[in-house]
C-alpha cells in the first residue's frame, strides 16, 4: 500500500477541484458595483436665503465589499422645487475614492430645505443619500449680517464714542 506525505494529499484534492473551475466558472461578487451611498458631510448647516452655504455636501459611494466605486455620476437634487436654489458644479462624479461633493446655493424661502443625492446610472436602485440644511432669513432686513442697530452701517463695531 502506497502512502502519501500531506502535501502530496493537499494536491491531490485540490487538483480536480481547480480543474472543474477552469477559471472561467468561478464566479465572484461584481467589482465596483455600486452598493452604498452615504452622506459623509454638510448635513445640518444652515445658512442666509439666496446665499452658498459655507461647506460642500459630500457623499461616498461604495461596492459591497466597503471598496469606493469611482468615475460614477451622483445627482443632487432638491426634494422639493425650492426657488433660485443650485448646485455647483451640476454634475457630479465620485473620485478614485469614491467622494462625490456639491456646493449649494440656498433658495430664496426661509426654512428647511432637504436635499437628495442618487446614483444616476441606476436611480430606482435605492442608493440614496439625504441631507438636511436650512435657509434662515437675513436679520436687520437684509444682508445676512447682525449689526447691532448703530448707524455705522451694519458694521456692528463699537468706537467707544458714544
Amino acid at each position: 500500500m502506497r502512502t502519501f506525505s500531506p502535501l502530496q494529499l493537499l494536491c491531490l484534492v485540490l487538483t480536480p477541484t481547480l480543474a472543474a473551475c477552469g477559471g472561467g466558472d468561478l464566479t465572484l461578487p461584481a467589482d465596483a458595483a455600486p452598493a452604498n451611498l452615504r452622506a459623509m458631510s454638510g448635513n445640518g448647516q444652515q445658512g442666509t436665503v439666496g446665499t452658498q452655504l459655507p461647506d460642500p455636501l459630500v457623499v461616498r459611494l461604495t461596492d459591497a465589499a466597503a471598496r469606493p466605486v469611482p468615475g460614477v455620476t451622483v445627482d443632487f437634487r432638491f426634494q422639493s422645487d425650492v426657488s433660485g436654489a443650485q448646485f455647483e458644479p451640476s454634475t457630479v462624479f465620485t473620485d478614485d475614492t469614491g467622494f462625490a461633493s456639491v456646493r449649494v446655493r440656498l433658495g430664496a424661502t426661509a426654512g428647511p430645505q432637504t436635499i437628495e443625492a442618487a446614483v444616476s446610472a441606476n436611480p430606482s436602485s435605492g442608493l440614496l443619500a439625504i441631507f438636511g440644511v436650512t435657509a434662515v432669513a437675513p436679520q436687520n432686513g437684509g444682508g445676512g449680517h447682525p449689526g447691532n442697530g448703530k448707524k455705522d452701517g451694519g458694521k456692528g463695531r463699537d468706537d467707544g464714542d458714544d
